[in-house]
């Protein structure tokens, strides 16, 4: 899966064009919505607790989780062992139909490989973003987060105008911290999941659902679009895009 990108820059062009008719309408209609500043954030806090990067809002501008991250500065960042095979190249995650992990004949494959069902897959996606708890609040509290940035959601090519907005972190263990908002009901919920130090793969929980599961790859996170897959429950996927935006910094 290494140097996909540049072995396949028709399937990199399909999503550049995806988020770039994202971002044109973004900022024609979005631009001083003001998301997650200070005066956003103090009408929608949610319920922090356990692992989570909002701990670190007092020590960091609210542009500062804006930030586009290097793939180089997150395998620097990390304090785990992992294998030094797995982070010597970036993995671009490329979901779907002529990418390199998809669903075909009750399989899915990565890479070209089979791995497993769709049941297992999934299950292991699961696995993946289920953290335990910290041990203290202190070390919560204490915890430091690189922003993986900022990012619109859209579920399809049509989705043009994206009312759901993802910002992310990543902490030196490895524990992705995020938030998700939904503009048309004004509601947040919180995102919380790892990186596999094996694989570079990241899975996330959805607020307190049991079912829902996103998975992408950190390389992806470092780009102008992320190609993520959506799991509901162990029969059912899609494949959606985040599209990162710039900080509009109105505040």
């Amino acid at each position: 899966m290494g140097n996909w990108v540049d072995r396949h820059p028709g399937r990199y062009a399909r999503w550049n064009n995806w988020g770039d008719n994202v971002r044109v309408n973004f900022n024609n209609f979005n631009y001083y919505n003001n998301f997650f500043t200070p005066t956003w954030w103090a009408g929608h806090y949610h319920g922090i607790g356990g692992w989570h990067y909002g701990y670190c809002f007092d020590r960091y501008p609210s542009s500062y989780w804006w930030t586009v991250p290097t793939f180089a500065g997150l395998s620097n960042w990390f304090t785990w062992s992992a294998p030094a095979t797995v982070w010597q190249e970036p993995i671009y995650y490329d979901y779907g139909a002529g990418g390199n992990v998809y669903y075909e004949n009750n399989a899915v494959y990565v890479d070209g490989q089979v791995v497993g069902s769709p049941q297992d897959f999934a299950a292991s996606a699961a696995a993946l973003a289920t953290v335990d708890p910290p041990t203290t609040q202190q070390a919560a509290e204490e915890a430091d987060w690189m922003p993986l940035g900022t990012f619109a959601v859209s579920s399809s090519q049509k989705e043009t105008e994206p009312t759901r907005f993802v910002q992310l972190a990543v902490n030196k263990e490895g524990i992705v911290s995020g938030t998700l908002y939904d503009e048309s009901t004004d509601i947040t919920q919180t995102l919380l999941g790892q990186v596999d130090k094996e694989t570079q793969r990241v899975a996330l929980r959805v607020g307190d659902s049991e079912d829902i599961v996103i998975e992408t790859g950190l390389y992806n996170l470092t780009q102008p679009e992320a190609p993520i897959m959506v799991h509901y429950g162990p029969d059912r996927v899609e494949n959606w895009l985040l599209v990162r935006l710039e900080n509009p910094d109105t505040e």
